[in-house]
Formats: C-alpha cells, sequence, structure tokens
C-alpha cells in the first residue's frame, strides 16, 4: 500500500515557493507603504492587492493541507 497524500520532494517544493512568495509579498509590502507614505494613492492599493494574494495563497495551502489524510 503506497503513501498517501504528497510526497516529501512535493512537501519541500511547496515550502520553498511558500518562502519566495512571503518574501516577495515583505517587498511589495515595504514599497507599497513607502509608496503610501509619500503621497501616492495607489501605494496603498499595492499593499492592498498584495495582502490578498499572500491570504489567498496562506489559505489555499493551509486548507489543502488540512484535507490531505
Amino acid at each position: 500500500m503506497g503513501i498517501l497524500g504528497p510526497s516529501a520532494e512535493q512537501q519541500a517544493r511547496v515550502r520553498m515557493w511558500y518562502a519566495m512568495a512571503s518574501i516577495c509579498f515583505a517587498g511589495l509590502l515595504i514599497a507599497g507603504i513607502a509608496l503610501g507614505v509619500m503621497g501616492n494613492t495607489e501605494g496603498w492599493v499595492v499593499v492592498g492587492i498584495s495582502v490578498a494574494l499572500w491570504l489567498g495563497l496562506h489559505f489555499t495551502l493551509k486548507f489543502t493541507r488540512d484535507a490531505q489524510p
């Protein structure tokens, strides 16, 4: 009987992509806040979009992991 769920390599790949996405999120967050503080209202839009994308990724991975046997 085989192992159910993702393999160790697949889990490592997901962790790597999650870490890379988190680093990109931090960069976008810092850039958006800097733009917003300087008076550019589009900076706050960048902050909102980056937060929405990161939360979507986070909850997708969380619910997918919880659904595994």
